[in-house]
């Protein structure tokens, strides 16, 4: 079983809440105090008794004002508007510090913050994306179309776009650059992380972060600058994107080769029947080892087209049939979802 760091979420999640202790103890007393006045003012009325004093203190706090039980007297009456005044406060105080409470757990939405907390913690081999700018919430969209397990981790996010988020994917608010919020976004079990934040310095930072925590982790930052690719590369990432520079690419492109980019767009994405390209590697005891393509024909049981083999790092671009599988090699194939499905079953 893989071990999991035990995390503290109530002091991240959890708003400050005013203490119903004092009101309460407060009421309390002045029920008590009026309680034991009306027995002492009736203590000469044979049939008065310890409810009639309770049920008494109780109409004078509450306002119901049913009227005197037993006469009273100018003393009486004196006490009983004390006991009102107090009582009254203390209930009006208890009253507003319990609704004062309920809109803030309602504010900062507490118990949706402590559902999503469980289901982070559930997640295995999941994505994290950090940051939540231009660049964040085009490929946290892209995730969520392509129903990748991701979480997002942001520090800048108000209370209102937490609100409005919540409901499409998990979230963390915090501080990338602390190992802590990584722990909780579930650093240790994810697959990979793309880092889009815009400042450099951070990039490199939370890049080194999440190596050092998770060395395994596919990584993916963004970089605004050619200088800055090295740095990034240096401090643990395994690829380096400058969104710049891919949209020029794409500008040019779509001038140059218009029909060609709109066939790989139309074709490629994360709709049910569009294709995808996913790298496939082979368990150690596979039964393709030593077999050619013919022999494993990929295609005609799955749908799936292989399109390279990878072997000690060199891709072998579209083999023939008589291609033989060996042991390590990595096989690139194109196909849709469902067909990806059934290859994945059939190499289980």
């Amino acid at each position: 079983m893989r071990f999991r760091k035990k995390l503290k979420y109530d002091y991240y999640i959890k708003p400050e809440l005013k203490n119903p202790g004092v009101p309460l103890i407060i009421l309390l007393f002045v029920l008590i105090i009026g309680t034991t006045g009306y027995l002492i003012i009736w203590k000469d009325i044979p049939q008065s008794n310890l409810v009639d004093s309770i049920y008494m203190t109780f109409t004078t706090i509450t306002t119901l004002g049913f009227g005197e039980i037993y006469p009273l007297g100018n003393s009486g009456r004196i006490f009983t508007m004390v006991i009102a005044t107090a009582g009254i406060g203390s209930l009006f105080y208890l009253f507003s510090t319990t609704m004062e409470n309920l809109v803030t757990l309602q504010i900062y939405n507490y118990r949706g913050k402590r559902k999503m907390i469980k289901q982070i913690e559930m997640l295995e081999n999941h994505i994290i994306v950090v940051g939540y700018g231009k660049v964040g919430q085009l490929a946290a969209h892209e995730l969520l179309a392509g129903n990748e397990k991701f979480v997002l981790i942001d520090e800048n996010l108000m209370e209102s776009e937490f609100s409005n988020l919540k409901d499409k994917f998990l979230i963390i608010k915090g501080d990338a650059r602390e190992d802590e919020t990584l722990y909780k976004a579930g650093i240790e079990r994810a697959r990979g992380m793309i880092v889009t934040t815009p400042n450099p310095a951070t990039t490199v930072f939370v890049t080194i972060s999440a190596k050092v925590l998770n060395p395994k982790l596919y990584l993916i930052a963004r970089s605004d600058e050619q200088n800055d690719n090295e740095k990034l590369k240096r401090a643990g990432a395994d690829e380096v994107v400058n969104p710049y520079e891919i949209g020029g690419k794409r500008l040019v492109n779509l001038m140059v080769n218009p029909q060609i980019v709109n066939f790989f767009e139309t074709s490629f994405g994360n709709e049910e029947n569009s294709l995808n390209i996913q790298k496939i590697t082979l368990n150690d005891d596979s039964h393709w080892y030593n077999k050619s393509l013919a022999e494993i024909d990929v295609r005609k049981k799955t749908g799936v087209t292989i399109l390279a083999v990878i072997r000690a790092g060199i891709p072998e671009s579209n083999p023939d049939s008589s291609f033989v599988i060996r042991k390590g090699d990595e096989i690139v194939v194109m196909g849709k979802k469902e067909e990806l499905g059934r290859l994945e079953k059939m190499v289980m």
